[in-house]
């Protein structure tokens, strides 16, 4: 891959930090161009030398931020099949990642732009686990490898979302082992068959 000059790296970064600083100040949906500009001290024309519009602005920020936490998460994510999720730590990494960014999490989710966003997370997390998904031998999975993926992604993300909107009632550490148990054995361990087999009246 090819780097970046170190002046574009430079203009991007003030791009990013300054979105950043008028989200957690204003919120996103009113935002404008020349906001973001104004803040990081350049022209407008300067904005549309590197993105098109403030979505792909954040966007751009969110997947660097999570290429970060992938380069984290490296060695467990190798020669896992689940990219690091049979291990809790790889939940861990995320969900200590929202709770130091909760004020900007639940202002992006939550506003207009929020379904734009959250499609974006949840294709970037189920991109991550089909690339090892794909190695598996197909015969090895009861369900499309795309399927399992995304149902993967979205709950991690949907859990993340309840999480930050109440206020974080339990710690990183214990989210993170509960959306584990529930990812990789569901329902039935932790209602065990009997409830499930039990009339409800």
């Amino acid at each position: 891959m090819q780097k970046l000059d170190r002046r574009v790296q430079r203009t991007r970064t003030q791009l990013r930090d300054a979105l950043i600083a008028l989200i957690l100040e204003r919120g996103y949906d009113d935002l404008t161009i020349q906001d973001i500009t104004d803040k990081a001290d350049m022209r407008r024309a300067t904005f549309y030398l590197h993105y098109k519009d403030k979505e792909e602005l954040l966007l751009k920020a969110l997947s660097e931020s999570f290429d970060e936490l992938v380069q984290q998460m490296e060695s467990i994510r190798q020669n896992d099949i689940l990219a690091g999720k049979t291990n809790v730590e790889a939940f861990l990494v995320m969900f200590r990642h929202a709770e130091q960014n909760a004020r900007l999490y639940r202002v992006i989710l939550n506003g207009q732009s929020g379904v734009a966003v959250a499609n974006r997370i949840r294709e970037y997390l189920a991109a991550l686990l089909l690339s090892s998904l794909k190695a598996l031998p197909s015969e090895q999975l009861a369900v499309p490898p795309e399927i399992l993926a995304h149902y993967m992604a979205g709950a991690e993300l949907a859990m993340i979302t309840w999480w930050l909107n109440h206020d974080m009632p339990y710690s990183a550490q214990q989210m993170a082992e509960m959306v584990q148990r529930l990812t990789l054995h569901g329902a039935v361990d932790v209602l065990g068959e009997t409830v499930l087999r039990t009339p409800q009246r």
